[in-house]
C-alpha cells in the first residue's frame, strides 16, 4: 500500500512540473488585441470648399451632406461630391457650434459642441422637425442600422436611441490595451467604425461592441499647407468608396487601407546578440521541467524492476 501510494506521490509532483510552466506562459500573453497597423492609399481626387470648416460628412444614396462649425458660420448643407460646390444650405444660430452628423431615413441629425442640442431636419427640405438635449459635449455622430453611435471627444463612445436620442449604453475605446482620447468624426465601414482623432492624422477602426481598436491608420502627408486638421470621413454606398477630407482642406480623397512596405525585410535580418541570447535561455529554461520529468520517469522504473526482481511481493525462489 505504501509502495503504490508512493507511486502516485512521485506521478502527482511530476503533473505539477508539467503544467506548471505552462500556466506561467499563459500568464505573460499580452491581454488585449494588438491594432493591425495600415497607411492610407489616395486613388482619386474631388474639389472641396476650402471655407468649411468640416465636422461631419455623410454620403446618402450618392448624395453628400456636410457638417461645418464655427461660432456664426455654422451650417448644415448639401454638396455637389464632384466640385464641392453648395447646393443648399441652412444656418445654425450664432449662439451654436456645429458638428457630427448621419443620416437616419428620411432625417438627418446634427450635434452641437458645447450647446447640448442635436436638431433633427427633415433630409429634403432641412426644414427642423425637433430638438434633443444631452449632457456633455457633442464631436461624432452615426447610426449603425439600430442604434446612433456618438463621441464627445473623450475615449467614451455612446449608444442612443435612433428616435428618442436617450442615451442607452456607452463602451470605452481602447489602443493596444490603453484608453484612447479625442475620438471626434465617425463611419461605418465594412462592419467597422471608423474614426477620426482630433489633431492627430491618424483613423482608427474600431469594434464597437467591445471597443477595441482593430485597425491603427496612419492618413499622414494629406493635409494641405495652411489647411486645418483631418476631420470627415465618408462612405459612398452607391459607389463602394470612401472619402476623407479636413477643416478648409480645397479636396476630399478617395481613399482605401494597406499594410505598410518597409525597405528592410525584417524577416531577413539577424537578430541582435540581446534578442539571441534571450532565445537561447528561454530555449535551455523550456527543456528543464522535461528533463526532470524523464529523470522521476526513470527512478520510477527503476523503483519498479527493484520490488518485482529484488523483493519480489509473493512466490519467487526464496519461498521455495
Amino acid at each position: 500500500m505504501l509502495r503504490g501510494r508512493r507511486y502516485w506521490q512521485v506521478l502527482f509532483f511530476a503533473s505539477i512540473l508539467l503544467f506548471y510552466p505552462s500556466a506561467n506562459a499563459s500568464q505573460g500573453h499580452d491581454s488585449y488585441v494588438r491594432a493591425e497597423s495600415l497607411i492610407v492609399v489616395v486613388h482619386d481626387n474631388s474639389s472641396h470648399d476650402s471655407g468649411a470648416y468640416t465636422q461631419g460628412l455623410e454620403f446618402y444614396n450618392g448624395r453628400l451632406f456636410e457638417s461645418t462649425g464655427l461660432y456664426g458660420s455654422s451650417t448644415l448643407r448639401e454638396v455637389n461630391p464632384t466640385n464641392g460646390s453648395i447646393l443648399r444650405s441652412t444656418s445654425l444660430p450664432d449662439t451654436e457650434f456645429g458638428e457630427g452628423i448621419t443620416v437616419i431615413g428620411s432625417e438627418i441629425l446634427q450635434l452641437t459642441w458645447k450647446e447640448g442640442i442635436a436638431h433633427r431636419y427633415d433630409l429634403e427640405t432641412f426644414e427642423l422637425i425637433e430638438n434633443h438635449s444631452y449632457e456633455g459635449e457633442g464631436w461624432g455622430l452615426v447610426f449603425d442600422g439600430e442604434r446612433l453611435i456618438m463621441s464627445d471627444g473623450s475615449s467614451e463612445l455612446q449608444f442612443r436611441n435612433a428616435t428618442t436620442f436617450e442615451l442607452e449604453s456607452t463602451v470605452n475605446v481602447t489602443l493596444n490595451g490603453e484608453p484612447l482620447p479625442r475620438i471626434n468624426e465617425l463611419e461605418m465601414f465594412q462592419g467597422v467604425l471608423l474614426a477620426n482623432i482630433y489633431q492627430e492624422e491618424q483613423i482608427v477602426g474600431i469594434d464597437a461592441h467591445s471597443g477595441v481598436v482593430i485597425w491603427n491608420i496612419d492618413a499622414s502627408g494629406l493635409k494641405p499647407d495652411g489647411a486645418g486638421v483631418l476631420n470627415g470621413i465618408a462612405f459612398d454606398s452607391s459607389t463602394n468608396s470612401l472619402w476623407i477630407t479636413g477643416k478648409l482642406w480645397p479636396n476630399m480623397h478617395n481613399i482605401t487601407f494597406t499594410e505598410p512596405v518597409f525597405e528592410d525585410d525584417n524577416s531577413n535580418v539577424s537578430p541582435s546578440p540581446e534578442d539571441t541570447s534571450v532565445t537561447k535561455i528561454s530555449s535551455q529554461l523550456s527543456w528543464i521541467p522535461l528533463s526532470i520529468i524523464f529523470a522521476l520517469v526513470v527512478t520510477l522504473l527503476a523503483m519498479k524492476l527493484k520490488d518485482n526482481g529484488i523483493n519480489p511481493s509473493g512466490g519467487g525462489r526464496l519461498n521455495e
